[in-house]
């Protein structure tokens, strides 16, 4: 689980990286950026209905949750970042949608280079 220190939970947060972020689609999933001047990291999750009934809008959630839970080392710092999924994600398993957001990540260029 993501700590609550790393999540974004009021819809201004919400309503401010969707008017100033930059989008970035991939198979499974969309990422909108926004960089952040205060220094932290913020992740939000969206599932739309348009992905399935409520079992499968929690499975993508999981899904997306745990990709940046496993990853947030390697994301840049000054970022916040909402993740849609997309219908496609119905079905999908773990590592596709894990090199699905990773392609994204890297595209942004948020993730930290290896030396």
């Amino acid at each position: 689980m993501i700590p609550v220190n790393f999540r974004l939970k009021k819809k201004s947060e919400f309503r401010t990286i969707f008017e100033a972020g930059k989008s970035f689609p991939s198979k499974y999933t969309v990422l909108i950026v926004l960089k952040d001047s205060s220094g932290k990291k913020k992740f939000g999750f969206i599932a739309s209905k348009k992905v399935g009934n409520s079992v499968e809008r929690n499975r993508a959630r999981r899904l997306m949750r745990e990709v940046f839970r496993l990853h947030i080392a390697e994301i840049n710092q000054d970022i916040q970042i909402i993740c849609i999924a997309r219908p496609s994600i119905k079905g999908a398993s773990y590592s596709d949608v894990e090199k699905s957001i990773l392609q994204a990540l890297r595209k942004s260029r948020l993730l930290e280079q290896k030396v």
